[in-house]
């Protein structure tokens, strides 16, 4: 009996590396084969991934006005430093004005966000750098120094692109069967839910039990 279930994992794992080694190739692995060597419930958990995924991206499609109408301050800001900057390369005299009108449009960009975050601080889940406004902590009138959207494509954007952040459905698939994997080889590392359940009963039963 031991050696046919010692038997059965090796043939399984042979078959869970080799659709991990064409997922990685990108090759289609289809889902029937993920419930098959997966098992019930590796592939729930990998459902479950996907559904996690699934909810990121629409929540990232349904951005809130008050980080639009920032972003939309925040580019007038920069465009007015930006030129500028243009301006005082080419020796202009008008460069310090623009560069005190950005400064102006940062800190209007700024007091709308300070505002907007007093009123619902969750919005902080769309930006990419955790906001203080204390005079210490203030950021610099710069298109550097100000917090930018997580959808931002700007390289000053330092959550970084969105779209390492979010995984591809592939990828969902690659660390469910890495998942199974290290399961397999390492069962004891990991309970089922109704094994942390029974656990729980022993405990709470032990614990009456001593009351």
């Amino acid at each position: 009996m031991g050696n046919a279930l010692i038997k059965s994992d090796k043939a399984r794992l042979a078959k869970l590396h080799d659709l991990l080694d064409r997922l990685r190739r990108g090759e289609i692995v289809q889902n029937r084969q993920l419930q098959t060597w997966l098992g019930e419930q590796g592939y729930k958990e990998y459902e479950d991934s996907w559904s996690n995924t699934v909810d990121q991206r629409n929540l990232l499609s349904r951005k809130s006005g008050a980080i639009i109408e920032y972003e939309e301050l925040l580019k007038k800001a920069i465009l007015l430093y930006n030129r500028g900057e243009a301006a005082s390369q080419r020796g202009r005299r008008s460069a310090r004005q623009l560069h005190a009108k950005a400064q102006t449009a940062f800190e209007r960009a700024l007091l709308y966000l300070e505002e907007q975050l007093s009123i619902d601080p969750s919005l902080q889940i769309w930006l990419d750098r955790q906001c203080d406004f204390t005079a210490s902590n203030y950021p610099s009138l710069d298109p550097f120094s100000v917090p930018r959207a997580i959808t931002s494509r700007s390289l000053d954007n330092q959550s970084g692109p969105i779209s390492e952040k979010i995984d591809s459905k592939r990828q969902c698939k690659i660390r469910a069967v890495e998942a199974k994997i290290q399961q397999i080889k390492n069962p004891e590392e990991r309970l089922t839910n109704e094994g942390i359940s029974a656990k729980l009963r022993a405990l709470t039963a032990s614990m009456g039990n001593r009351a």
